[in-house]
């Protein structure tokens, strides 16, 4: 695959040399989802370029591997998991039952299918000869990793391989805080806290103490990877937290004409919508369904996969929205529950071409849980929103949504028809949701190149360069250090012993004039 690529890139430029590139390892995580659409995008862009990638997924996921379009683009290393595939997918299934849940509910499920889990399967990996051996063999020249799984690094470390960061969630600073990125509690929200970056006094006391959580929680995250380290002494002087901060990029799928702006080091790179792109004709009989909504249009809504396993009384909810607004809908739905009567104005399939149908003339109205991705899709499309946050960074993204006034967010403990009717009535009806989203949808396409372009170049640079350049001193600087406790106290003894010597000097002049006046006073007398 590599040899084909270098013959085809030099016949593109017959004229001038070009290498045969080098060989990159990818990971999104198990290889499924929002996370593997961002890398495999990245991954295109670095296959045009003459690279060869390689992506490390997981057997539940096997089915990549014979994708008829990344099998043609991807070569593929499969990890077997510790526990049957059929167990790996109820745990997801378990986290989607949790969907309509509070977010303390949720976060036991997400840890225990996002820490313990995922750290067995790197005990699996790391663990496998033939694995290891064809990464000791393979002769990697990066390896760009999810930053949801931290076994890449380990991988990385083991085999002295330079490694990049991926990050299919928003939110810069919080996300590379631990690399020098401004995370201040003032006027940073704390990932997943749903917050903007105005914020009152309780706001502030709120976000503090998410701030504080989730940096307890991200030490409890990577503690088995610790352990792991250990287990197969990798690295075992240098702690997971240490490791991570020093990746050699970050790539963040974030764009600030629509993220709340924050500082962040120079290896901090936002390459926000890397799944966005022009639309694609509809199937012919999507395109007729979507002609057929006349002037009123077409609303667009997809919950992703949550919808298996809520209640029926929110899916009647929906339903009944939907029956008595003008628009025709187009909803994502696996299973149509068999006591629920299908609006004729609703046309439902298990799953959407998403982006084409943003891209579509007729969609006036996005209606979805808060997916980064959707996100970015809606925004490229210029496409006004309804959001109803499900967890983690989704309630960002309703932040997000809100703050920007491009659409409505709706708290999924209060979900009700009403809620739904009128959120998607005003969203369609009052212009400044669809002013808004245009101008921020120009600044937004106003840029060099496509958020997968610019992630491809600064990989490519990092391969070429290196990237120690890149990154601030603040890695390398202990906690006393980074946050001047040595200073601080520098300062605290010099002023003490300051106060000490004024006081000494006080007392003695005291004395002295105690002495002179007693001394005038007793010349007088005599």
């Amino acid at each position: 695959m590599m040899v084909f690529g270098c013959i085809t890139l030099l016949l593109a430029v017959s004229l001038a040399q070009v290498g045969c590139g080098h060989k990159i390892l990818m990971n999104a995580i198990l290889g499924e989802g929002s996370h593997f659409l961002c890398a495999a995008s990245i991954g295109e862009r670095l296959v045009e370029q003459g690279h060869n990638v390689t992506f490390l997924i997981s057997n539940a996921y096997a089915h990549r591997a014979s994708d008829p379009k990344y099998s043609q683009l991807f070569d593929f290393v499969v990890f077997r998991h510790p526990i049957p595939v059929e167990k790996v997918h109820e745990q997801f299934e378990a986290f989607n039952e949790r969907a309509f849940m509070p977010a303390s509910a949720q976060m036991w499920t997400l840890t225990e299918v996002m820490r313990d889990g995922r750290a067995d399967d790197c005990d699996a990996v790391l663990g496998d000869v033939e694995i290891m051996n064809h990464f000791r063999s393979a002769n990697y020249s990066a390896i760009i990793y999810d930053i949801g799984w931290l076994c890449p690094v380990i991988i990385a470390k083991q085999f002295n391989i330079p490694y990049i960061a991926l990050s299919a969630v928003s939110s810069p600073c919080a996300v590379t805080s631990s690399s020098g990125s401004d995370n201040s509690p003032a006027y940073v929200p704390a990932i997943f806290s749903g917050f903007s970056n105005k914020l009152n006094f309780k706001e502030r006391v709120q976000n503090s103490i998410v701030h504080i959580f989730i940096l307890l929680f991200g030490i409890y995250f990577r503690m088995p990877y610790d352990d792991l380290k250990g287990k197969y002494n990798i690295a075992s002087d240098t702690s997971m937290d240490q490791l991570f901060a020093r990746s050699g990029l970050f790539l963040i799928n974030t764009d600030f004409s629509v993220e709340f702006p924050c500082a962040i080091p120079p290896n901090v790179i936002p390459v926000g919508g890397l799944t966005t792109r022009p639309s694609n004709p509809l199937p012919d009989g999507l395109e007729h369904f979507m002609q057929s909504s006349g002037q009123d249009g077409v609303i667009v809504c997809t919950m992703g996969t949550y919808f298996t396993s809520v209640p029926i009384q929110v899916v009647n909810d929906f339903f009944n929205a939907f029956a008595r607004l003008p628009q025709k809908v187009i909803f994502q739905l696996r299973i149509i529950p068999s006591n629920i009567t299908l609006p004729p104005n609703v046309y439902t399939l298990p799953w959407l071409p998403q982006n084409d149908l943003l891209g579509h003339e007729k969609t006036r109205a996005f209606m979805y849980q808060g997916g980064n991705n959707g996100f970015y899709e809606a925004l490229y499309h210029a496409v006004p929103i309804v959001v109803v946050p499900i967890h983690g960074d989704q309630y960002d993204t309703g932040a997000k949504v809100s703050a920007h006034e491009i659409g409505i967010t709706i708290d999924k403990l209060t979900l009700t028809e009403k809620k739904i009717h009128d959120a998607l009535r005003d969203v369609i009806t009052n212009d400044s949701y669809k002013r808004n989203m245009e101008r921020l949808s120009a600044m937004f396409l106003d840029r060099p190149m496509t958020p997968s372009k610019k992630a491809a170049f600064w990989i490519d640079h990092f391969i070429k360069h290196g990237g120690a350049q890149y990154q601030i001193p603040f890695v390398n600087l202990s906690f006393v250090e980074r946050n001047l406790i040595d200073v601080l106290v520098f300062f605290i003894g010099c002023f003490a012993l300051v106060s000490i010597v004024l006081v000494f000097m006080g007392k003695f002049c005291l004395r002295f004039i105690r002495h002179l006046l007693r001394r005038i006073s007793k010349e007088k007398t005599e």
